[in-house]
């Protein structure tokens, strides 16, 4: 075969190689795409506005690359080969542990305390918590806080073999601050600890059926009611692991998971995965406000037989500002998403306080930066912070000192940041704005600066 022929059966081949993927997809069908994947749009010969669309070619390719014929089933090949010959994942989401199970691997550094929160960090969160309660107690509300764990601080029998400093987790932490503030936390570590059966599934990173019956249990408990929702009844079910399929997209396991056959309550939605779901219940009492991440999916529907009527909301803004006298408010986060608490400011005024005499340090060379947020409140004035040189104690509440000779004085707690805080004041508030925290344990005040 001489060289021009090769060449040209070579080049063939490729073209071939090349149009199959599309061949195969017009005659088998697009692929679906892959867990949480987020899917690319179709291409489109016309813009928003009409015109030609300059890009459809290279739309057309993105969107080839996803929805290829078979896509998911090489996928899974793949993941096969390289989980049975090389003990290694294809996605960086999904750590292979022992015996068939998954974990999610962004919880690796909790695992191992690779990567711990600042002590300053854990005060402020633990902070964020305590004036998110003082506000819900002041308008009459319960409030109640809980740490979904990760699944690897439950059961590390399943993990691979990784380094771990001895030194306790973020979450534990964390939960002593809370008891130093009073603020009212259901333990679940310690419940699902002391349960001999693994409650959450091999292959997903959540809580079974169970499982979220007996966090109910607890959180019910910690308020005051009375439930045995893990007691039962139960009827056997699967469950499809978002660990498992974001790895085998195309395998077939499913884990046992278990349906609690007693709930009677109403929703105004069939999707556990809404923003917000609103429910009623006869067999129920009071009203409930409850914030939830993924882990509320099979959490909320035993809160929502507990109570008249229930709000469940997956915002991570915690808003108080709806609650009322005999209302309850209940916070959950997984223990993975600790950090949450000091990304989002809830939308409440901050608390007047009343120091008394006090005697500080002034250091007029040095200013605090106050930036004007947007969106603020009707009728308040909402303010950033940013610390310079001097940057608050650990475990320092940050005051702010407005007014002045004329207009009087008020002392106001800011929502504490690990660099900063957040200042929400009535808006005809007259006069300067002073910081006052402790540098060393010494008292400073510092004046704050409004930046354009």
């Amino acid at each position: 075969m001489n060289k021009r022929l090769s060449s040209l059966l070579f080049a063939a081949l490729f073209v071939a190689l090349c149009l199959l993927p599309g061949l195969a997809t017009a005659i088998v069908g697009p692929s679906d795409t892959v867990a949480n994947e987020p899917p690319v749009a179709a291409p489109s010969l016309r813009s928003w506005d009409g015109s030609f669309n300059t890009r459809v070619l290279s739309q057309a390719a993105d969107w080839l690359g996803q929805h290829f014929a078979l896509r998911r089933d090489a996928i899974t090949l793949w993941a096969g080969l390289n989980a049975k010959l090389l003990r290694s994942s294809v996605t960086d989401s999904v750590l292979l542990g022992r015996d068939g199970w998954l974990y999610y691997a962004p919880t690796r550094g909790d695992y191992t305390r690779s990567d711990p929160m600042s002590e300053r960090e854990i005060w402020c969160a633990a902070r964020t918590l305590f004036l998110l309660q003082e506000n819900a107690e002041s308008r009459g509300a319960d409030f109640l806080f809980t740490l979904a764990p990760n699944k690897n601080s439950l059961y590390p029998e399943h993990m691979p073999t990784l380094t771990r400093r001895d030194a306790p987790s973020d979450a534990r932490r964390l939960s002593a601050r809370l008891e130093e503030m009073g603020v009212r936390y259901a333990d679940l570590f310690a419940a699902f600890e002391a349960q001999g059966e693994s409650l959450y599934f091999p292959t997903d990173s959540h809580w079974n059926g169970k499982g979220a019956a007996l966090a109910a249990d607890v959180l019910l408990g910690a308020l005051g009611r009375n439930s045995a929702f893990f007691a039962g009844p139960f009827a056997d079910s699967t469950h499809r692991g978002d660990l498992y399929e974001m790895l085998y997209p195309a395998g077939k396991r499913e884990d046992p998971d278990y349906i609690y056959t007693g709930l009677s309550f109403t929703a105004d939605s069939d999707n556990p995965d809404n923003i917000t779901i609103r429910t009623e219940s006869a067999a129920g009492a009071g009203r409930l406000l409850c914030y939830r991440d993924s882990f509320g999916r099979n959490l909320y529907p035993f809160l929502a037989q507990s109570f008249a009527q229930a709000t469940f909301s997956r915002k991570n803004v915690y808003d108080p500002g709806t609650l009322g006298e005999g209302d309850t408010m209940v916070v959950e986060l997984v223990e993975r998403n600790l950090s949450y608490l000091l990304e989002n400011d809830p939308p409440f005024p901050s608390p007047v306080r009343e120091l008394g005499a006090r005697s500080w340090l002034s250091a007029e060379d040095e200013s605090v930066k106050l930036t004007l947020a947007k969106g603020a409140s009707t009728g308040y004035t909402v303010l950033h912070g940013e610390f310079g040189a001097r940057t608050p104690d650990d475990d320092s509440p940050i005051y702010a000192i407005v007014g002045g000779p004329d207009a009087g004085i008020s002392y106001y707690e800011a929502l504490p940041r690990p660099e900063g805080f957040t200042l929400c004041i009535p808006a005809d508030a007259d006069g300067s704005v002073r910081l006052l925290f402790t540098v060393n344990g010494q008292w400073v005040s510092l004046p704050g600066v409004l930046q354009d």
